[in-house]
């Protein structure tokens, strides 16, 4: 059987309700020109054709894992890390300059005396 034939096929029984969006995207990833969708395509056939799955992926070790389309989970970071910048404490608060002051229209009503 040619390769053509075999992609028909597969084409062909991919199963469910976005059955046609699927196809699609299994075309794009066929094509060789959009990567993005050849990963979707292999999430969606390793989810059965799914999309609701992919999110919730088990499969950590995958190596596509990360690059999962469908999924607005962020990925795990490692213990003891965190992306949220920290305040140095006890830092003085540096005080705006008086034309910052004048150019802000709130802060203009509200000019030091002196």
């Amino acid at each position: 059987m040619k390769v053509q034939e075999k992609r028909r096929q597969y084409r062909a029984s991919i199963p469910g309700p976005g059955q046609a969006s699927s196809q699609r995207k299994y075309d794009q990833a066929m094509s060789g020109r959009d990567p993005q969708a050849a990963i979707a395509a292999k999430c969606l056939d390793c989810m059965h054709w799914q999309r609701g799955r992919i999110a919730a992926c088990p499969i950590v070790c995958c190596p596509l894992w990360p690059y999962r389309p469908f999924a607005r989970v962020e990925t795990p970071e490692a213990p003891g890390t965190s992306r949220r910048r920290k305040k140095p404490k006890n830092r003085p608060r540096a005080k705006p300059s008086a034309r910052r002051r004048a150019a802000h229209p709130k802060r203009a009503k509200r000019r030091p005396k002196g």
